[in-house]
């Protein structure tokens, strides 16, 4: 047994880089497989996108803009609206240059985690790319394979993190930190702030805060505020202090208020039910193993003399999971989302102590030759459901799938009038309005020009113009029968007037 383990132990660390290419590889797939093929959801995603598109046609990169006029709900700056742009620059008006820098932004994440992890052995190195492919909620919602701010706002968020962990070896890694905590503002906005608490008690905590010439702060001042405030000058002349009152009363103000804001308060305990109770089982797995591992530091029959990480480290690891898991449970407004930088730490964490365990001396070969296999086929179980439910799962919806079909933005009917009136699966529900995400993928699939009211508006309108109707619709509407029919997917029509 005991030389079937060594064995086993023996290929990951010999061929540590291939594995790693590999773990690699199947971060790429499950952040690009389908990526395209989803239904774009209304809100973050749809509102991104939109401004993103109109960004483009108007030239006007710092001001995101809502049906044309500048938008006063997304109060977040225009990092990751540039971001949706350049993907659409780069894949045109599709899903896929939509997502495509959230996507490249969790593999990086991934990547230079994985990496940074190397100063703990190599298997933990590879055991945190494996915990993170495995990371099952961010590929489903809002991250990964969404095209809005979080997974940009993860990875600067990341690269904070492990910044801060190498200032004692080299305190011009605080510049990098300050840089970082910048661009996260610029694309989160006050989120960014658990990253300046954390690292301000990581200063604090190890002592470092001390040891900061004056030379050093002002160079971090300058990477952490210059850009911010580069773009607040620019962003002033379009709006005056508009723009920054409404950052504040939605961001600080809002979401901080009793009851949270548009529906989302929850008790303090949301995200510690949520992420470890009420949500997919690999949050538990990996807190039971960071629980045992903190047991192992202090508990030492089965280890050698020492800790698997530096105290230093292990300080600003804990940091980096507990200071933004209880400083937006503390926020009245909770949305799952906001804790996501939570799990990286988790991962790493875990990562190590595992690792550490599996090269206990002491413990018998048949025990870790159980646990070895144990962690595998569960990690290797969870990243099987991550792929099953959010890349193969992935499905647009039929009301989607009709207008991706019929409209071409170098067909005859793009730039046309259109108003619709027709179930829409995402709301689950009948509506004679554009919902944030058919607005979005109308302008891209054909330029139209959204109208809301329905077949009544429709039939009013004495202008060239079209309706898409859910076919049991037709019934309330005895004019509609006059309409030309352009087509009929057994579901859908698309009509247009006589």
């Amino acid at each position: 047994m005991k030389r079937f383990y060594q064995t086993i132990w023996g290929l990951i660390e010999r061929f540590y880089w291939i594995w790693f290419l590999l773990l690699t590889a199947l971060t790429v797939f499950l952040c690009f497989r389908c990526l395209g093929i989803g239904a774009i959801d209304s809100w973050d995603e749809a509102r991104h996108g939109i401004s993103a598109y109109e960004m483009i046609q108007s030239g006007n990169y710092l001001v995101n803009t809502f049906a044309g006029e500048a938008d006063y709900w997304n109060v977040k700056p225009s990092l990751s609206f540039l971001t949706v742009a350049a993907g659409f620059s780069l894949f045109g008006y599709t899903a896929m240059g939509l997502r495509f820098f959230s996507a490249l932004s969790y593999v990086l994440t991934s990547v230079f985690t994985g990496l940074f992890a190397r100063r703990y052995g190599r298997a933990a190195s590879l055991l945190t790319m494996a915990f993170l492919a495995a990371n099952y909620f961010p590929f489903k919602a809002h991250l990964a394979r969404a095209g809005d701010a979080d997974s940009l706002y993860l990875l600067l968020f990341t690269l904070a993190m492990l910044a801060m962990l190498k200032i004692r070896e080299n305190q011009q890694w605080l510049y990098v930190c300050g840089l970082c905590f910048s661009l996260a503002f610029l694309t989160k906005s006050f989120h960014a702030g658990m990253i300046a608490a954390a690292g301000g008690l990581f200063l604090l905590l190890t002592g470092e805060l001390k040891r900061m010439r004056p030379r050093v702060w002002a160079g971090f001042l300058l990477s952490s505020l210059l850009p911010i405030l580069l773009w607040a000058c620019l962003r002033y002349q379009y709006d005056g202090t508009a723009f920054f009152r409404s950052m504040y009363e939605a961001d600080l103000a809002g979401r901080t208020a009793s009851g949270g804001l548009e529906g989302h308060g929850f008790p303090f305990t949301f995200y510690l039910t949520s992420i470890f109770w009420n949500f997919d089982l690999i949050y538990g797995f990996l807190t039971l193993i960071v629980l045992m591992g903190i047991l192992y530091v202090w508990i030492r029959p089965l280890r050698k003399q020492g800790t698997p990480l530096p105290a230093a480290d292990l300080t600003g690891i804990l940091l980096w999971l507990f200071v933004p898991l209880l400083g937006f449970s503390l926020v009245s407004t909770k949305l799952m989302w906001y804790v996501y930088p939570c799990i990286v730490p988790l991962c790493l964490l875990a990562a190590v102590f595992l690792s550490a365990f599996l090269k206990a001396d002491k413990a018998p070969a048949w025990l870790l030759s159980l646990c070895l296999l144990t962690a595998g086929a569960g990690t290797f179980l969870f990243i099987w459901d991550n792929y099953t439910d959010n890349v193969r799962g992935a499905r647009s919806n039929a009301l989607q799938t009709f207008v991706m079909e019929q409209f071409d933005r170098d067909g005859e009917l793009a730039g046309m009038r259109v108003y619709l009136d027709a179930y829409d699966p995402f709301l689950y529900a009948n509506t004679d309005g554009w919902e944030q995400n058919m607005r979005l993928l109308a302008l891209m699939e054909g330029r139209l020009d959204c109208l809301d009211g329905g077949a009544e508006a429709f039939l009013q309108d004495d202008g060239e113009c079209l309706l898409i109707l859910s076919i049991p619709f037709l019934q309330d509407h005895a004019a509609l029968a006059e309409c030309e029919i352009l087509a009929d997917n057994g579901q859908y029509l698309l009509l247009k007037h006589p």
